[in-house]
Parts: C-alpha cells; structure tokens; sequence
C-alpha cells in the first residue's frame, strides 16, 4: 500500500544497492496526488540527533507494519479511555504487529498502539499509546 497520510511508516520497496532494505522512514508531507506526487520522509532510528528529511517519489515507497513488542518493559504515557493519561511500564501489546497510525494532537502525538501498564501502585491501565 502507497502512504496516503502523514504520519505513517513506510520504506522502500526496491531499494538501491546502496541502502539499508530494512530502513524504515516516517511520513512527514504528501506533496500532490497524482503520478508524479513527492512525499518529504525522515529516516528513524539512524542514530544521528537530527537526521535529513528527504524528498522522494510517493510511488516508491510502501507502508509497512510495525512491531510493537519493544515496547514491552518501557515506561511510557497513555490515553484512556476516559480522556485520562497515565504512566507506566508496558506489561502488554494487543498487537504484535500493526499498521502504525500517528496524529498530531494538542499536546503531543496520538497513536493507534494499544497497550497495557503498570503504574507505580501497581494498577493497571490500559490504552493508546501517547508521545508528547
């Protein structure tokens, strides 16, 4: 599937000799919608402290599943379902794999990842992960 919003993962479907097949990149701009759309891209985990955002061919690239269960033993916030957020450390994914969603919300970065913690009483919480 060709990315059709910001925010999704995606990588190369065929890349070149040169680069890294495994390389995943996050969706930033979609720039027009016909054959010849470009799409802005920013490489993840590079390791560099601000890694380039480049511009390619929105046809070249495919969005792909993400693995969820690195999250295991992280501490992270989520939202509830009560519009409530809480820290805590992962104890469960629902999902292994998931076709990842981000959105750009008032705060911080919404996702689609639903996830279960554990917080410092003991209690547990479940719901989306959240980034801020």
């Amino acid at each position: 599937m060709i990315p059709n919003k910001v925010g999704q993962i995606a990588k190369f479907h065929t890349p070149n000799e040169d680069e890294d097949p495994n390389q995943l990149y996050i969706v930033l701009e979609i720039k027009g919608d016909d054959d010849s759309a470009r799409v802005d891209i920013k490489a993840l985990n590079t390791g560099l402290s601000f890694p380039p955002t480049s511009t390619v061919r929105l046809d070249d690239l495919e969005v792909v599943p993400v693995n969820t269960s690195d999250l295991i033993r992280h501490i992270v916030i989520i939202n509830k379902a009560d519009y409530s957020q809480v820290s805590g450390k992962v104890i469960e994914v629902s999902e292994q794999e998931i076709m990842l969603d981000l959105t750009k919300g008032v705060k911080g970065v919404e996702t689609n990842v639903w996830v279960t913690v554990q917080d410092e009483n003991g209690k547990q919480h479940k719901g989306t992960l959240f980034v801020n």
